[in-house]
C-alpha cells in the first residue's frame, strides 16, 4: 500500500471509531432503560438490530486498524523480540499438544496390556 492510502485508512478508522462509540452505547439503543419484558416485539427487534449494527461497525473498524498496522510494518511484528516470543509460544503449545497425544497413546497401550493379562489373552 502507498503511504497516502495508509493515511486515508487511518483517517477512516478514526471516523469509524467515532461511529462505533455512538452505536455501541446502550443508551442509544431502542428501548434504552426498559427491561426486555416491558418492551414490545418491535422494540426488542429494533434493539437486536442496534446491537448487530454496532458489532458490524466494530468489525469494520477492527479490520481497518489491522490493515493499516500490517502495512505500516509488513512483517506484522513491531520488532524481532515480539516475533520470537510469539514463535516460542507457538512451539510450547505444539509441544504440549504432542505430549498430550503421546500420553493418550501410552494410556491406551497400558489399558490394552492390562486387559489382556486380566482376561488371560
Amino acid at each position: 500500500m502507498r503511504s497516502d492510502q495508509i493515511k486515508r485508512l487511518e483517517e477512516l478508522a478514526e471516523r469509524l471509531a467515532d461511529v462505533f462509540l455512538v452505536e455501541a452505547d446502550p443508551d442509544n439503543w431502542s428501548g434504552a432503560g426498559e427491561l426486555p419484558r416491558d418492551m414490545d416485539q418491535q422494540t426488542r427487534g429494533d434493539r437486536h438490530w442496534d446491537r448487530k449494527g454496532a458489532m458490524g461497525t466494530g468489525g469494520v473498524l477492527r479490520y481497518a486498524i489491522d490493515l493499516a498496522k500490517s502495512h505500516q510494518n509488513p512483517t506484522g511484528h513491531p520488532d524481532q523480540t515480539e516475533h520470537d516470543a510469539d514463535l516460542e509460544r507457538k512451539i510450547r503449545d505444539a509441544e504440549k499438544r504432542a505430549a498430550a497425544a503421546v500420553n493418550r497413546a501410552l494410556d491406551k497401550a497400558k489399558k490394552r496390556t492390562f486387559d489382556a493379562k486380566t482376561h488371560g489373552r
